[in-house]
């Protein structure tokens, strides 16, 4: 089963539904990223949550999803995209608490810290929404996140269900929101569903969970891949670079003769020469007070 994004309506509730699968995606980037266990399930929770979050405003914007925690986790970020691709990273990726796999996540979140939503909606426009993590859990936390900051009826849920001795056995993520003069006894219903644990059926896919809320009441709106991928690029690297100044320039060039890049996404690395970064230093001109 592929990992897929499937969004849609429930017409006569007046219901929006998003379902995303990303097993295979946060099994890849737990291997890109060497995640132990626990990081691993956060980094997953949240790749779904991002994923979700991005294809629900009319503005299809990007949108950033992090968490800073106090935690042993220290926090993570994630880069999601409408078309369904995804990359992030997490601060500690080497954390991991036996047992049980969600208590482990709440202790590795600590006892305070904060989830943020940023949409980029193009034309250097930007909207950006944070929540207290009350619960420390990555799907309720999501969830305050609609009622206070965007202040949209919303039942979220996601399931990380290991298999086989894979603890990444099975992630999915599921939204319904109620849309402007939706059914709210409908959404309520939904929420009830959720939380008799549907997503952690092992194998119930998109029209499983869906079917379980809605029964055939669901107009597909669309069905995407899901893919993590990087759009790190050498003129990126050059650009990070060349934001650090004249003066900080100078210095790379004094101390190490040229600078290494490493995108924090996928560790890719990219390398800017000597030569680069002395016509780096000549575009900005002779300003020596320049930074």
């Amino acid at each position: 089963m592929p990992d897929r994004l499937v969004r849609g309506l429930l017409p006569s509730r007046g219901l929006r539904v998003v379902h995303v699968r990303v097993t295979e995606t946060a099994q890849a980037a737990r291997a890109l990223h060497g995640l132990y266990p626990t990081s691993a399930h956060l980094f997953a929770q949240s790749l779904a949550g991002g994923l979700l979050v991005s294809t629900l405003h009319k503005e299809r914007s990007r949108v950033n999803l992090q968490l800073e925690c106090d935690g042993p986790a220290r926090g993570l970020f994630v880069d999601a995209r409408p078309d369904g691709t995804v990359r992030g990273y997490i601060r500690a990726p080497h954390v991991h608490f036996p047992g049980d796999p969600t208590a482990g996540a709440r202790a590795a979140l600590g006892g305070s810290g904060f989830l943020s939503i940023m949409h980029d909606l193009g034309d250097g426009n930007f909207y950006r929404g944070q929540v207290e993590l009350r619960a420390l859990d990555v799907p309720a936390d999501l969830g305050r996140y609609f009622a206070e900051s965007e202040q949209i009826a919303t039942a979220v849920d996601i399931a990380v269900v290991p298999n086989e001795g894979e603890p990444l056995g099975e992630v999915s993520g599921l939204i319904v929101q109620r849309l402007p003069g939706g059914d709210e006894v409908a959404l309520e219903t939904a929420r009830a569903q959720l939380a008799t644990g549907i997503l952690w059926s092992a194998g119930s896919g998109a029209r499983g969970a869906i079917a379980s809320i809605a029964g055939d009441d669901f107009e597909l709106l669309a069905e995407l891949e899901v893919a993590y991928r990087c759009g790190c690029s050498v003129e990126r690297a050059r650009a990070a670079v060349s934001a650090l100044g004249r003066g900080g320039i100078l210095d790379v060039l004094a101390k190490e003769g040229e600078a290494t890049v490493t995108c924090e996404f996928c560790h890719r690395r990219y390398l800017v020469t000597e030569s680069e970064l002395r016509a780096m230093v000549h575009r900005f001109g002779s300003d020596d007070d320049f930074s």
